[in-house]
Parts: C-alpha cells; structure tokens; sequence
C-alpha cells in the first residue's frame, strides 16, 4: 500500500449495452455526487479532485491521494450512483458490471496530458462541442471570467429543502452554493485552480486541449491493467470483423482491413498492442507507428479510409503479405 498521496486518472470502462447518464436530471445527480464524495471522504480517505468529464457511459476523474483512498473514492461513487438509480430507474441501475481503475500520473508533463485527455473527451468522442463548452466537465471552470455565480448557498437551506432535493444525509460545507439548474457549482469541489497553476497561461491550457492524445493515453491505460485473455480479444476482433466486413473470419482480411480492426479494438480496456499483433499478424512496432504510439509519442497518424497510406507504414513486403497462422484462425 503506498504511504504517499500521488496525482491518477481514474476511469470507468465504458458500459457497452448500458447507459450512464440518459437526461439532463441524470448528469446533475451524477455531477452532485461528486460533491456528496468529497463531503463523505473528508478525513477518513482525503482526496483532492483536480478535474473530471462525465460522458453518457462512462466517467474520467483526475484525483490526488494516496491509490488505496482514491479506490475507496471511485468505490463510493459508484455506490451513490446504484443508490440514486435504484431509486429512480424503478429499482433497475445499470446492470452491466462497474469496472474502473487507478492510473498513477508520474511527472508534470503527464500530469498535463491526463488533463487534457480527459477534459477533451466529449470533442474526441465526436461531440459537436468545445471542452470548455460541455457542461457535464470541469473544463469549463479553468481560466474563467471569475466566479459569478448566483444560487443558494447551502447555509440558507432548511434540512427538509436539503434532502427533498438532494435525497441524501451526507452534509455539505456551510458556503457551497445550489445553483438554480440544481447543480452544486463545481468549483465548490474541484480544484481547478491547480490546474490554471499547472499551465500557466490560458493559451498553453487550450494548445493542450487541441491535441490528439487518445491512442497514446489508452494504450498506456491498457499497458498497466490487466490484460484480457488472447481468446477474448479474438472473440472481440471476430465480432468487429463480422459487424465492419460481414464474415467473423478475420484470417481472409486483407492488412488495411486488419489494421482498422486493430484502431477499434486498440481504444478498449484490457487491450494491448503486443496482443493485437499476435492476434492479426502484424508487427507491433508497425502498429505502434501507425497509432501514433512509436517510443517518446512521436505520432505518424494515419487516416483508416486510406489502405495505400497504411500499407507504406508496414516495414516491408514480406510482412504486408504474411498470412495468418492456421493455429490463430
């Protein structure tokens, strides 16, 4: 068990068949609940929230603790959310298993690059929408005009207007504020204030935000969780394979098809690159350039509708033409 608090990106693995947050009612009481954590953790497992992004299926929190207090976090969390949706989905929560873990951050730098994968979230998931724009994330909250915000600060509640509202005991500091939407303002909660220290200037917070880190960040999250089983991950690759071409065969595929199973299956949890190659017969070092993920990030980005383009990142004729192995069908 570590004795030190260190920075972690801690993320839930996105739910496939199930839905997180399904209305505007469902995000507030998910962004209230990280309040009611920090209330609840106070001494008994200090942790700080630096930043965080709820999406429809999953969530992505930048805490400081110490990694066995930032579990019990991530553990509440999910604990108030079966409690909130038992109630409120007619006794049905999400069925679909919680999985989530704790990714130490080591230095500065990355500490940057975990902000700012998980602040730009919703911008690379295809959401028509600026980080600092979406509503359900602290980025909004970062080198802003200033705290203007109107509401009711908790202290002018009554404990019945309290709970009607909020449906729990869990109490709050005296000064946070309710805002009229029904959010508790974030930053009563977060520190965001790090994170304008952190970058200095709002121009390098935004260049962070404008960079494509998606494939190196989720391959290092893959890399240090465990790894699915090579059986799964070739059940995975079949059922792409079948969804994307029509035929679970993924040895008749030629390599540019196999290289954009590889860039679907590369973002999920439990998937590694090493993996990947064994399973499509491609060289790991070649899946590495073409994902951006070659040794200190050095991105070679290659667009999937392009075959010819991918082709000239493979290393040579012999590896483009090199068949898949019977005993791997």
């Amino acid at each position: 068990m570590e004795s030190k608090p260190h920075y972690y990106h801690c993320a839930t693995k996105g739910f496939k068949h199930s839905i997180l947050y399904a209305s505007v009612r469902e995000f507030v009481a998910g962004m209230n609940r990280i309040a009611f954590c920090q209330a609840r953790s106070g001494r008994e497992f200090p942790v700080i929230v630096v930043a965080f992004c709820l999406m429809d299926n999953h969530v992505h929190f930048i805490l400081y603790g110490r990694r066995e207090d930032v579990l019990k976090w991530m553990a509440l969390y999910h604990k108030l959310t079966m409690i909130w949706q038992t109630k409120h989905r007619d006794g049905s929560p999400v069925s679909e298993a919680w999985e989530y873990d704790a990714w130490r951050i080591v230095d500065k730098e990355d500490l940057k690059e975990k902000i700012a994968y998980v602040l730009r979230n919703p911008m690379a998931a295809g959401q028509a929408v600026v980080p600092t724009n979406y509503r359900w994330s602290s980025a909004g909250l970062v080198f802003s005009a200033g705290p203007d915000v109107t509401g009711t600060p908790v202290r002018e509640m009554s404990s019945y207007h309290f709970r009607k509202i909020f449906e729990t005991r869990i109490e709050l500091p005296d000064d946070w504020m309710l805002m009229p939407d029904g959010l508790i303002w974030p930053g009563c909660y977060t520190q965001f204030q790090q994170v304008e220290n952190l970058f200095g200037q709002p121009s390098a917070f935004l260049f962070a935000l404008n960079q494509r880190v998606e494939a190196k960040v989720n391959q290092e999250m893959a890399e240090h969780s465990v790894s699915l089983p090579d059986y799964d991950i070739t059940r995975m690759a079949q059922e792409a394979a079948k969804e994307q071409y029509g035929s679970p065969e993924i040895e008749t595929l030629d390599l540019s098809q196999r290289i954009v199973l590889c860039g679907l299956l590369v973002k999920r949890p439990g998937v590694n690159l090493k993996q990947l190659a064994r399973i499509f017969n491609i060289p790991p070092d070649d899946l590495r350039r073409i994902f951006g993920l070659a040794s200190g990030g050095d991105s070679k980005k290659v667009p999937e509708s392009n075959p010819g383009t991918m082709r000239d990142v493979i290393s040579s004729e012999a590896e483009r033409s090199r068949p898949i192995p019977p005993w791997r069908r």
